[in-house]
């Protein structure tokens, strides 16, 4: 898939404010992130993930990836993609080097609206610093009525990679995805380098 690596410094303030009016709160290291009642009175909270998430974060993740596939012929799912994403999600909740957070619904029970997940991967050894966050996954259900999901996601998320000295982070961005894209510009982004794709005859 042609794409570009992002590159997020981490900084106090954010070029654009969140939609929503989101707001971090710690709480035992860990931090949560409440949307205020908006308008329309919905509101969400940000957490870990847990194994008990993993159906319903499972279906936000097949809308995702089908919509990747609608637009991208290159991107091609395998018949048991999504059995294989629930297993590795498993896998990923028990490892300390990974963060996963969901955003739930306060208004329906239950109900998750998106996921993030992020992980501490060692960088070239030619480069400093030597390790770097990278987010492989941020996900918000299509149906979902309520601003500022992703962004919330994102500073709880950036919150966990601080405390574990993390100075930048960098993200997978679909090429043929624009809202992923201006999501990621949003948040002060730039473009690192561009991974290309080429078919072989």
């Amino acid at each position: 898939i042609t794409g570009r690596r992002t590159r997020v410094e981490l900084r106090k303030c954010a070029s654009v404010p969140c939609v929503g009016g989101s707001v971090f709160i710690p709480i035992n290291g860990e931090g949560i992130i409440v949307n205020p009642l908006s308008n329309n009175g919905t509101a969400f909270v940000v957490r870990r993930a847990t194994s008990a998430d993993a159906d319903k974060m499972l279906f936000v993740w097949q809308e995702t990836a089908d919509m990747l596939s609608r637009s991208d012929g290159r991107y091609h799912l395998a018949p048991d993609a999504g059995a294989c994403w629930r297993s590795a999600l498993l896998e990923w909740l028990q490892r300390d080097d990974i963060a996963i957070f969901v955003a739930e619904s306060l208004i329906k029970e239950g109900h998750i609206l998106g996921y993030i997940v992020g992980s501490i991967v060692a960088d070239l050894p030619i480069l400093i610093p030597e390790r770097h966050g990278y987010v492989s996954d941020l996900a918000v259900d299509s149906h979902g009525k309520v601003g500022g999901i992703g962004r919330a996601m994102l500073d709880a998320l950036k919150g966990w990679f601080h405390e574990r000295n993390v100075s930048h982070i960098q993200a997978r961005v679909p090429s043929r995805h624009p809202i992923a894209q201006a999501f990621w510009r949003a948040q002060g982004a730039s473009e690192l380098y561009d991974q290309m794709w080429l078919k072989l005859e």
